[in-house]
């Protein structure tokens, strides 16, 4: 046993519950790693969890699903990696996994994969979920070259990772945001780009729509879904009147990438599709998310930067123990 320092919440609340303790690791065991972590990648789902909004705490309340790092030591069934080996993963902060607000963190092998080597390592951080979760999007939606694709909130990180990935197989693809300034993030990953306000006006209607907002936006998402088409949304929480979604004769999906650290089923494939967007970043196939790099010790005000709506770039927390 070791102990490491970690950011835990230490109950569910405000972002001020979240604080600095002593957390002790084992050596890792079978499909374990230990990891020496470079940067863990903020993400929507850690406030919720803090809040508890979504009730997937970890026991030891280290939040943190995106990490990167580097491997110290490897379980006795690990055969991928070895220590020294930079990987990046979605890999803890729920039920059943400690996170990555962490000076170390044991983490399983097959939800990881080795980090892009074009890009800095905690800027690698930033990717797992999105990426991940644009990449249910597409296998969905069942995403076809020349579809018409319409992403609600295409400047967020998921919305420029779906552009991207839908762009990749020949896809036509409409995005919105909320300014001029994030506008051009849509256009710089190869979508058309509209205020928010403006697709409904487009008067056209979409086969299939991704909507990454929840809420109102799930609403538009339904409005703006041709009959007989598909909707697609990360966040689904909340009441909807889904009368639109009977009179259309809709399709729709409701994505959650983290069940595979809840359940343990298709663990495997999800750190083969971390490989797979790896290489497409290596390769120059898809660009990597730019992200705002701060301090692990700015966590609380991350935290509460984003529930006021000020966080307006990815953001990583460089391990600063």
């Amino acid at each position: 046993m070791k102990s490491v320092p970690a950011w835990r919440m230490r109950g569910p609340g405000a972002p001020e519950v979240l604080e600095l303790f002593s957390c002790q690791l084992s050596a890792p065991v079978g499909q374990q790693v230990l990891l020496r972590v470079e940067a863990a990648g903020f993400n929507p789902i850690d406030t919720k969890i803090r809040a508890g909004l979504a009730a997937i705490a970890p026991e030891h309340g280290v939040l943190g699903v995106d990490v990167s790092g580097v491997v110290e030591a490897v379980g006795d069934a690990v055969t991928a990696f070895r220590p020294g080996d930079a990987v990046y993963g979605c890999a803890g902060g729920v039920r059943g996994h400690a996170g990555a607000l962490a000076q170390y963190m044991l983490a399983d092998a097959r939800l990881l994969a080795k980090a892009p080597r074009s890009i800095p390592l905690a800027q690698a951080a930033g990717l797992p979920v999105p990426s991940l979760t644009a990449l249910a999007l597409r296998r969905r939606l069942n995403l076809q070259s020349q579809d018409e694709l319409c992403v609600l909130g295409g400047s967020g990180a998921v919305g420029q990772m779906v552009i991207q990935l839908a762009r990749q197989i020949g896809c036509r693809v409409v995005g919105s945001a909320g300014s001029e300034q994030r506008l051009q993030l849509i256009r710089h990953v190869g979508a058309q780009a509209c205020l928010h306000h403006e697709v409904s006006a487009l008067a056209r209607s979409f086969p299939k729509v991704v909507d990454t907002f929840g809420g109102p936006a799930l609403q538009q998402a339904l409005q703006l879904a041709a009959p007989g088409g598909q909707v697609a949304t990360i966040n689904a929480r909340g009441q909807h009147e889904l009368g639109l979604a009977h009179a259309k004769s809709l399709t729709l999906h409701a994505i959650f990438i983290l069940l595979p650290l809840l359940n343990e089923e298709g663990r495997d494939s999800l750190g083969q599709d971390l490989a797979d967007i790896a290489a497409a970043i290596d390769n120059g196939e898809i660009r990597p998310l730019p992200v705002n790099v701060l301090p692990m010790s700015q966590v609380v005000n991350v935290h509460r930067d984003y529930e006021a709506g000020r966080l307006q770039q990815k953001t990583v927390l460089l391990a600063d123990f």
